[in-house]
């Protein structure tokens, strides 16, 4: 095949139902056809440069041409497990590279002998390369959990304190609806039911069909929940202190008074903990699913909403507080209007280079670390996965004991 007809495939390609209609993916593709077919291969941030028009990219930063490529790559092993199943010629992109490479459906190269001979000692170097570079990186995890948390002053109240931490995973409110077409019984998810109380309401409104309505004894946890519990795992552990792990939906309120807590979710789903916007910066507003900054006695103010696709780029918000419980016990609060803010909030607290960055911005903007806080971030991810941090707002906490009076 000559150059143009590569050109032509791409756009055969970009063209097809199973890749989907997003610009941004196919540009990326196309730029990385005419890379490929004058035999170079662009570096991560020439293609944060080209492509996501993002000058000074730091690839040890950001995530956010990595993504793109795996994704991408998912794209294409779609195309060619439907409308390309028959095509004469497969592209694919190697993993950890950005160069385009095409196999003809005998899976002979069209490349040339020594183009495969360098990919060969290639995946050796790579592999050899990885090995190296996960070994160095499970090292400075435990090196870097051993020595930075248990030293760290906004750690000590969880790592040094007398009390035991809890974490809370805000998880999904679920229920049954039984279907008298079908004669079955659904499990049902509705973005506008977060909890028993909500529920209930919900009944209450609708009782035309609320005799056909159950609860569930179990809530629906979202996929991140596992790399928060890996990652306070890891510190924790190099603490050589436990945690008790519970969702929102089965936690107890009399519990509240024994641990020190970490609640961790999108915030429709984090339960009474929800009260604590009452005495905030910020107001939640279920309707509209937004985060306002008070700048009146009403509660309007500056309105922060998330846009963009959340299965393709957008922006998130969320809110990482420290507050005091009711008794002596200190809870922590990281949630996302969507499950990238509640990550990356997270993320700020547990990871060293932004725990020091949230710190400066404290000390810049308030002069010091205060005891209690709250934190507005501003998110930017792609396909659920977080990517860049920016700090918005930061406010001590100036009347901490009236959280719980105005959560009554």
């Amino acid at each position: 095949m000559e150059g143009h007809d590569y050109l032509a495939l791409v756009e055969k390609i970009i063209e097809s139902r199973s890749f989907g209609r997003s610009d941004t993916y196919a540009n990326l593709l196309r730029y990385l056809m005419t890379c490929s077919l004058e035999d170079r291969v662009p570096k991560e941030a020439t293609i944060a440069a080209e492509i996501f028009g993002k000058t000074g990219f730091d690839p040890s930063q950001s995530t956010l041409v990595r993504v793109y490529l795996y994704n991408l790559r998912k794209k294409l092993k779609k195309y060619y497990s439907q409308e390309g199943a028959e095509d004469p010629v497969v592209l694919h992109i190697p993993t950890g590279s950005y160069r385009i490479e095409f196999t003809s459906t005998e899976s002979q190269p069209t490349f040339s002998k020594s183009a495969t001979s360098f990919s060969k000692r290639t995946v050796l170097i790579a592999l050899l390369a990885f090995a190296v570079i996960t070994l160095g990186y499970l090292l400075f995890l435990e090196k870097d959990s051993r020595h930075s948390f248990s030293k760290e002053p906004l750690w000590q109240d969880l790592l040094s304190g007398d009390q035991p931490t809890m974490l809370l995973l805000g998880d999904l409110f679920i229920y049954t609806a039984f279907d008298s077409a079908l004669g079955t019984t659904r499990i049902l998810r509705d973005t506008r039911i977060n909890s028993r109380q909500e529920f209930d309401s919900y009944r209450e409104q609708h009782p035309d069909i609320a005799s056909e309505l159950g609860t569930l004894s179990y809530g629906l946890l979202i996929q991140s929940s596992a790399l928060w519990i890996k990652r306070l795992t890891e510190i924790f552990h190099a603490a050589k202190k436990d945690y008790t792990i519970r969702m929102v939906s089965r936690f107890n309120p009399k519990e509240l008074q024994d641990y020190d807590i970490m609640v961790v979710g999108m915030i429709k789903t984090l339960g009474i903990f929800r009260s604590y916007f009452a005495n905030s910066a910020f107001r939640y507003d279920i309707d509209d699913d937004a985060l306002v900054l008070k700048t009146s006695t009403d509660g309007e103010g500056t309105v922060y909403k998330p846009s963009g696709d959340p299965d393709a780029y957008h922006t998130d918000y969320a809110v990482m507080a420290k507050f005091p419980g009711p008794n002596n016990n200190t809870v922590y609060l990281f949630g996302g209007i969507w499950d990238t803010g509640a990550t990356q909030s997270l993320k700020c607290f547990t990871d060293p280079r932004l725990l020091e960055s949230l710190k400066a911005e404290m000390v810049k903007t308030l002069g010091e670390v205060p005891e209690y806080y709250e934190v507005l971030l501003e998110v930017n991810g792609v396909d659920r996965m977080e990517l860049t941090p920016k700090i918005l707002q930061v406010h001590a906490i100036s009347n901490p004991s009236a959280i719980w009076a105005a959560g009554r």
